[in-house]
């Protein structure tokens, strides 16, 4: 593993307070790198996306530390982390371009860098030919690849993904992970993929699992 992208230390979230507290994640020490291709399977509430919320700096730790050495400012902006999200879903109203480009747009940039950014993007995922074509026209599985590519649009150093296989049958889940991890390969960036279903084993150098907020190495 090469340049540490995000490091913790004993890193927990605890949501409320005194018997109505919940630990979501506890004692979590992980290391992501440029070369990490990592999953993390659990049951829904073991902590994964309070994990990758942490990880990505969208929520603050209440015990622990966390740090991204290889991001000023610290902790990142969204367009230098990819995070794709359960309910990150693609606007009805925006073409399959439109929405790519909405991250790119929101982060101050215009013209040919968005442009160049959005195909880049739809190559990487298999949706070159799809530019034009509202959500209602896609099948679940390029509507899945069209939530990916608007992650990566900004050339990410760090992938966050929760469930981005989401409900497509275990042939489509497959080739959409297989396209995540090629493009974090062309990207050169980090990948934690959370999911509670198994994933290829042979896609991913490193299986851990959340245990009731713990994080464990399966290898």
């Amino acid at each position: 593993m090469t340049a540490p992208l995000v490091r913790t230390d004993e890193l927990a979230h605890t949501y409320g307070s005194g018997l109505t507290a919940v630990v979501a994640v506890h004692g979590v020490n992980c290391v992501i790198g440029t070369r990490t291709r990592a999953v993390v399977t659990g049951r829904a509430g073991a902590g994964k996306t309070t994990l990758l919320h942490l990880l990505a700096g969208m929520k603050k730790p209440t015990a622990g530390t966390i740090d991204w050495p290889a991001f000023e400012p610290s902790p990142p902006g969204p367009d230098l982390i990819g995070l794709i999200l359960q309910d990150g879903g693609l606007l009805r109203d925006l073409d399959v371009r439109l929405n790519v480009a909405l991250p790119l747009v929101l982060a101050g940039r215009t013209g040919t860098a968005v442009r160049d950014a959005v195909d880049g993007a739809l190559e990487l995922v298999g949706l070159t030919g799809f530019a034009k074509k509202a959500p209602r026209d896609l099948t679940g599985e390029q509507i899945r690849l069209a939530i990916l590519a608007r992650a990566l649009a900004p050339a990410p150093k760090l992938i966050l993904a929760d469930d981005p296989a989401g409900w497509l049958d275990q042939p489509a889940a497959e080739r959409l992970l297989g396209r995540l991890v090629q493009a974090a390969d062309r990207l050169a960036a980090g990948l934690l993929v959370a999911t509670a279903e198994k994933a290829p084993a042979e896609l991913f150098g490193e299986r851990w699992a959340m245990v009731d907020g713990k994080l464990v190495r399966d290898r």
